[in-house]
């Protein structure tokens, strides 16, 4: 079988073709991909700066091909040293356009949060103030809460955030209806159930807010208890966020040294004893010396003795009786 031998020049022309059309298709197929996809901020500048370049690329290498000569290797080099230059500072330009864009957004978000929480504030502290048994009641556990933080060595952001967590922690309550919340007699199991839902009810209004988010479970796990038999995971001791362990004890001695419907308020002394009592098996036993020392309990408990031995009638010594 005879071979059939092909000038080398048309060989070279139909190589240069392939490898030209090859290019170009490639070139067509990258600007048609960025073309369909949708840029956010500076990308779309980034965007048009890489598919220019996918272009001259391509016709260097193709203007390569075509002359075989180290020219076209220069004139290449050329090509892709000026176009990756403009693609570098279009690509730094666009990375500052959405960093800037990215902030903004970022910002404009933590306002409305920030507006969000503050009517959410207003909301609890208006429905607090009808009732006297309530009054005051959030903004004094953010503040006790906060305080026993201090003591317990957490930083001055925790602190700051146990504070608005207790001024919010019970906004749930608001869907409870009123007749269960000023019963002047203990509740049914049907109510009590109704009651520990406000939990996970507070949790859902303020799940929206990013900045509250650390704080999210210490409003949630208010109510559970170290040895299990809280609400409304029935969390126990090491599982049960320190934040919310130190807002269960705030909340607890403010409910029991103000007045209830059902119950007049404890002094501040029977409260703490009664906290005792229920340590370690209910509350954080760290977290009640804190709230010991922050009321200075044992200078009070001084004080209280010292009065009680004021009060109490001076016998009259018998020598004084018989010469009356």
């Amino acid at each position: 079988m005879e071979k059939t031998n092909i000038p080398p020049l048309l060989c070279r022309r139909n190589r240069n073709l392939t490898i030209g059309n090859g290019v170009f298709f490639l070139a067509e197929g990258v600007c048609i991909l960025f073309g369909r996809i949708k840029f956010v901020g500076g990308a779309g500048e980034v965007a048009r700066s890489m598919c220019i370049s996918a272009i001259a690329i391509a016709l260097g290498v193709y203007a390569m091909v075509l002359q075989e000569s180290h020219g076209g290797i220069v004139v290449l080099a050329a090509i892709v040293l000026l176009v990756s230059t403009g693609a570098m500072l279009q690509v730094g330009r666009g990375v500052r356009q959405l960093h800037r864009k990215h902030l903004d957004t970022h910002e404009s978000a933590l306002r409305a949060e920030h507006h969000y929480f503050k009517v959410l504030r207003r909301i609890v502290s208006a429905v607090e103030n009808r009732d006297p048994y309530t009054r005051g009641r959030s903004k004094r556990i953010g503040r006790l809460a906060r305080k026993i933080g201090e003591k317990l060595g957490l930083d001055d952001y925790q602190c700051r955030m146990l504070d608005l967590s207790g001024q919010v922690h019970d906004i749930g309550l608001l869907s409870v209806p009123e007749h269960i919340l000023n019963k002047p007699s203990l509740l049914g199991n049907e109510e009590f159930r109704t009651i520990k839902m406000h939990a996970e009810i507070s949790y859902r209004i303020l799940e929206p807010l990013t900045f509250m988010a650390e704080m999210l479970p210490t409003i949630r796990y208010h109510h559970e208890r170290m040895n299990g038999t809280g609400y409304p995971h029935e969390l126990k001791s090491d599982d049960i966020p320190v934040s919310a362990r130190i807002l269960a004890v705030a909340d607890a001695y403010d409910a029991m040294t103000h007045d209830r419907p059902h119950r007049s308020a404890l002094p501040p002394i029977e409260a703490m004893n009664e906290l005792q009592r229920c340590s370690p098996a209910g509350y954080d036993e760290k977290c009640v010396s804190a709230l010991e020392e922050v009321l200075h309990m044992k200078n009070l408990q001084k004080a209280q003795q010292a009065t009680k031995s004021e009060t109490t009638e001076t016998p009259i010594p018998e020598a004084m009786l018989t010469q009356v």
